[in-house]
């Protein structure tokens, strides 16, 4: 098995983050979004410009997995957002957390998470949620093996596409 390590992120890392997320989306979702509207939801959510953003505002910070060097996932945090039906006087998002395909594997997703629950105690969090879309089984059979539990759901649009994200949470504490 290849090594592989967990380290911040930074804005200078924009680029990586924006090409990871679009690449990640892209393997998950091209199969059942449209080619125009997936184009225009990747260009909105995954410009490097917004990564550089989103990467400078202290309330979302991130980490970048490197297997052997190269950049094959990422976490990203949102602290002070929550949905309806998300439990807890401190919650933590976690917006994101994205593994290319040939990088699954291998205990690298576990690694991220736990760093992400790491993260989210560390700042006095609660509980730790998420989104997810419904018809994603490998990502919903993850979040089962890492303890999270259904609390709600919420409409996710790309396009004209409509989809429903179940909203998942941890208890922390």
């Amino acid at each position: 098995m290849s090594a592989f390590s967990i380290r911040p992120a930074t804005s200078a890392d924009a680029a990586i983050v924006a090409d990871l997320g679009a690449r990640t989306f892209r393997e998950t979702f091209e199969q059942h979004v449209s080619g125009p509207d997936l184009e225009a939801f990747l260009a909105a959510a995954y410009g490097e410009a917004i990564q550089r953003a989103g990467l400078a505002d202290p309330a979302r910070p991130a980490r970048i997995l490197e297997v052997e060097g190269v950049p094959t996932g990422f976490l990203q945090l949102r602290l002070g957002h929550r949905e309806p039906g998300v439990p807890g006087e401190r919650p933590v998002e976690l917006q994101r957390i994205y593994v290319l395909r040939t990088a699954q594997g291998g205990g690298r997703g576990a690694a991220l998470m736990a760093e992400a629950l790491e993260m989210a105690r560390a700042w006095g969090a609660d509980v730790l949620w998420l989104g997810v879309w419904e018809n994603n089984l490998k990502a919903l059979a993850f979040y089962a093996r890492s303890g999270f539990r259904e609390v709600g759901d919420h409409i996710f649009q790309v396009g004209d596409q409509v989809d429903r994200d179940l909203i998942l949470a941890k208890d922390l504490l």
